[in-house]
């Protein structure tokens, strides 16, 4: 014989619907707990075989509270209690219900202010703003085959989540919640630079003699050194580790020299004063990575550098790296000497 199939399990409440049942079953409990009143209790009068107790209650006394207790019971009957708490279940659950609602129409406000990213090749139009597209001023009116060095950059559109012309990380809903995360809860606004420390409208600021200073980041990598460069407008010093950089280079010009290099080719030199902070390798790769980090913090004050200082490979990362050591070898290629005999 054929059986039914089993019904499907019943999902489990939400919390808030949990949460409303027993705010009703509490209700409930308190509603019936002030209908008993100890008005309503009468202790007797006497103790055994018809003597009377030590303090026994007058029977003027008696008769007025158990007037007392039938007042109170009549006006707080069994109908009108159990009224009184089904009244307030009511209540109760229509909260919860209009919470859950409400709850429902945020989330999909929320879920409708994101859109997928959009390209149009013909008008070269997209519904999002990416910071990080930079050009260099009057690039765009020279044509493609007329520019002097032809590159093998190719534009992929971005298709991911677009929250106000924002791209953002996909599975995230807006604003963010403020038990999982850090304020600021909104994204920046369009074309406007987050992350690496940056400040709300995507600059970078240090505090210098009491005012807030802007300044201008950037990191580089040198064999195994790397060095965090800051560039604020000054009058040309140099500071390495909190030590004068000629002094910290053990008054080597070649290295001082290679480290400020990029900004001494632009003229630039005496205009904006460079603060380092470097670890790990020499001071030769640490003098690399100063040049890397120093050419892409003058890339991020001013977009027009690109050229020139790409021309001259000061935005290049330079690959190069001391081989290792190999198993059963001297050095990296050196072996024991061979001996027949």
């Amino acid at each position: 014989p054929t059986h039914p199939a089993p019904a499907p399990p019943q999902p489990a409440p939400p919390e808030g619907g949990r949460l409303a049942m027993k705010g009703v079953a509490a209700m409930a409990f308190l509603a019936g707990a002030a209908a008993f009143t100890p008005s309503a209790f009468v202790l007797p009068s006497t103790g055994g075989r018809g003597a009377p107790l030590d303090g026994a209650i007058s029977p003027a006394t008696q008769r007025a509270s158990m007037g007392q207790g039938e007042r109170g019971a009549e006006g707080r009957t069994l109908p009108a209690m159990t009224g009184a708490a089904a009244a307030m279940a009511v209540a109760l659950l229509g909260a919860a219900r209009r919470q859950r609602r409400g709850a429902r129409k945020v989330e999909s406000s929320r879920q409708a202010e994101i859109v997928q990213g959009e390209y149009d090749p013909e008008t070269r139009t997209k519904n999002y703003v990416n910071p990080w597209e930079q050009r260099v001023e009057g690039d765009d009116e020279i044509p493609k085959d007329q520019k002097p060095v032809k590159t093998g950059f190719k534009f992929h559109p971005y298709t991911g989540p677009v929250y106000k012309k924002v791209p953002v990380v996909e599975g995230l809903s807006f604003p963010l919640d403020p038990e999982m995360y850090y304020p600021p809860l909104e994204p920046p606004e369009p074309g406007v630079k987050w992350g690496d420390g940056r400040s709300p409208d995507g600059n970078w600021y240090m505090e210098v003699d009491g005012k807030e200073t802007q300044y201008w980041q950037g990191v580089g990598k040198r064999k195994t050194a790397c060095a965090i460069v800051r560039l604020v407008k000054g009058s040309g010093q140099f500071v390495v580790n909190g030590r004068d950089a000629i002094d910290y280079f053990n008054s080597y010009p070649i290295w001082w020299l290679k480290a400020c290099e990029p900004l001494a080719a632009l003229s630039q030199k005496n205009k904006f004063d460079i603060i380092v902070k470097t670890f790990g390798g020499g001071i030769s790769g640490q003098a690399g990575a100063i040049r890397l980090a120093l050419a892409r913090a003058m890339q991020e004050h001013d977009y027009n550098w690109r050229p020139l200082l790409k021309k001259a490979k000061y935005l290049t990362r330079d690959w190069r790296m001391v081989e290792p050591k190999k198993h059963g070898r001297v050095k990296a290629r050196k072996k024991t000497p061979y001996h027949k005999r």
